[in-house]
């Protein structure tokens, strides 16, 4: 039996500390929403499993880190 092939897409958020970022993130991909939540170190990445017109589709949100100490990080995944 043939495995249809998954889709996977890339988004990357990027923009200044403290402006919700995380908590986007988050809201989308587990339902939660924290208010006082700690800042991203580096780079996290969650994911997400859709369905859109009976095709599957594999989401990867990578979340960075707004301080511009981890510029040099973030910058090498995007």
């Amino acid at each position: 039996m043939a495995q249809k092939k998954q889709t996977v897409i890339k988004v990357s958020l990027i923009g200044e500390t403290g402006v919700g970022k995380t908590a986007l993130v988050n809201r989308y991909t587990e339902d939660k929403f924290l208010s006082n939540m700690i800042s991203t170190i580096g780079i996290d990445c969650k994911y997400k499993q859709l369905e859109i017109d009976k095709k599957k589709i594999k989401l990867q949100i990578w979340d960075t880190a707004g301080q511009e100490r981890y510029r040099t990080i973030t910058t090498n995944f995007l």
